[in-house]
């Protein structure tokens, strides 16, 4: 078990291969998470005196004005349909992120959820980033997502 400190976690990440920073602003643990040389950064913040525990991964793209509704209607439906629901949008930033919390038992973690709750974020924001960045770009229209989710559906009860 890991006792909810930052410190702790910050060993705990180290342990795992990541490489954990302290953001001086906010003074919160992050790590950058790569994946096809798109850097993903994941932030662990501490909350309640240590009662929840938030991972935050930020998706490496600002959506244009004219698609916020687009990408949010996107992330409301991958809520609706991962099991671990957590995309949001921040209109004032114009971010998407995927947000993790985290009920702790007598203020620990078990270092295996831990573990496993940071390969979903990084699993989640590899597996739906590319949608989202194109989404956000408007490289593709939320129809056309839809239309290609459906025809891989299709194919695949085939």
């Amino acid at each position: 078990m890991i006792k909810i400190a930052q410190h702790n976690l910050f060993e705990e990440l180290k342990t795992l291969g990541y490489q954990p920073n302290i953001q001086k602003e906010t003074e919160q643990i992050y790590v950058i998470l790569k994946h096809e040389k798109r850097e993903f950064p994941l932030f662990v913040r501490i909350l309640h005196d240590g009662e929840l525990l938030q991972l935050l991964t930020f998706i490496p793209c600002n959506v244009k004005d004219e698609q916020f509704g687009e990408v949010a209607r996107f992330l409301h439906m991958l809520n609706k349909e991962v099991d671990m629901p957590g995309f949001c949008l921040d209109e004032v930033s114009k971010t998407c992120f995927y947000r993790l919390m985290i009920p702790t038992f007598k203020k620990e973690i078990s270092k295996k959820l831990f573990e496993a709750l940071l390969n979903t974020s990084q699993l989640v924001c590899k597996t739906f980033s590319p949608v989202i960045e194109a989404l956000a770009f408007k490289a593709i229209t939320l129809e056309e997502v839809l239309k290609k989710a459906e025809e891989a559906k299709t194919n695949q009860k085939v």
